[in-house]
């Protein structure tokens, strides 16, 4: 399925949207370096299993809108723009009992409307990981800057290692918001469902069957898998957008680094992000660094530049190389693979 957005396709005035609106009882707001769509898609399915009639949104690489168990591509008439996460809302059917919206603002200064839009009864912060560096600056201190600075007031749901950061509960508390910090959890997946379960435990609802409902959604379709092709796998982490959580991927494949061939995504409006990734690519002896997407000048030491015109072409390097490692960013040449890789390719 899919639905269009143009924009000022939306109409109604102001006090009637926000009236409309303050009659959604549940109102999440997610923001964050990453992790984002997955939390957006694990409380939908949470609070969807608990009987509320629930709509959410993710942006990522796919934009979507999530109806219960149902995934509503939304197609755009032009570029990305701040401006769909309004729209999105005021095209919100009445009656629904909850709202789950990702924060797709990337500019500091356009970070506060999802939260200005939305009025949200609870923020969730999945992360304050360095990103988007040539907007936020370096560092976390600045990308919590950013995003802790746009979150408005009232309860926001954190892991623990986040909230123990001195910079973010000083700019959080700053902003009248109370803290509710949760297990950060061995797994990105137990992570995941530990902010979905003090979510929902925030609202009132059974936290624990809720997040049995989340577990039970399957995997969206940029989500860690390893992939067969022939004598070859790929480790598919390139929804993994930072060094740390890439290593803690890599580390939980078991594969040995001199056998490995990293495969980096590049986009040119990510630069800084490559930069990030520039020490680990370079720190280990990998078989190679392969850099495909967009080409960065100059490369990064020691890589090599190569294009993937096809998913074929991926497929065909992937049996080559015998093990490859995804990782930077998922737009381009690996969703194009991912869209044309059957399920039963999974191997974990």
């Amino acid at each position: 399925m899919s639905c269009l957005f143009s924009p000022g396709s939306a109409g109604g005035g102001r006090m009637e949207f926000m009236k409309s609106l303050q009659k959604i009882p549940v109102r999440i707001l997610v923001t964050g370096s990453r992790g984002k769509s997955s939390i957006v898609r694990l409380l939908s399915a949470a609070l969807s299993g608990a009987g509320l009639s629930v709509m959410g949104r993710i942006t990522g690489v796919l934009p979507r809108e999530l109806n219960g168990k149902e995934e509503c591509l939304i197609l755009r008439s032009g570029p990305g723009s701040v401006e769909e996460m309004r729209w999105w809302i005021r095209t919100l059917p009445p009656g629904l009992d909850a709202v789950v919206m990702e924060n797709s603002a990337v500019d500091p200064e356009l970070q506060p409307l999802a939260w200005n839009w939305l009025h949200p009864g609870c923020t969730v912060l999945t992360n304050v990981r360095p990103d988007h560096e040539e907007v936020w600056g370096r560092g976390e201190e600045m990308a919590s800057l950013a995003l802790c600075s746009a979150i408005g007031g009232g309860p926001v749901v954190l892991p623990s290692s986040v909230a123990e950061k001195p910079f973010v509960s000083e700019i959080l508390c700053g902003q009248g918001c109370t803290l509710n910090p949760c297990p950060d959890g061995a797994t990105f997946r137990e992570g995941h469902l530990s902010i979905v379960k003090e979510t929902c435990r925030l609202f009132g609802f059974e936290a624990e069957k809720c997040a049995d409902f989340a577990a039970a959604l399957p995997p969206d379709i940029a989500d860690f898998k390893v992939f067969r092709e022939g004598e070859g796998c790929l480790a598919s982490a390139f929804s993994a957008n930072d060094p740390e959580s890439t290593e803690s991927l890599f580390l939980s494949v078991g594969w040995n680094r001199e056998e490995t061939t990293v495969l980096y995504n590049s986009r040119k409006d990510r630069i800084g992000r490559l930069r990030s990734f520039s020490s680990w690519l370079s720190a280990f002896p990998w078989k190679r660094v392969v850099i495909t997407g967009n080409r960065p000048f100059p490369l990064p030491g020691r890589s090599e530049y190569v294009s993937f015109p096809s998913p074929e072409s991926m497929k065909q390097f992937i049996r080559a190389e015998e093990k490859v490692f995804g990782c930077g960013n998922v737009a381009g040449a690996p969703l194009e693979y991912l869209l044309h890789s059957p399920e039963e390719e999974a191997l974990v």
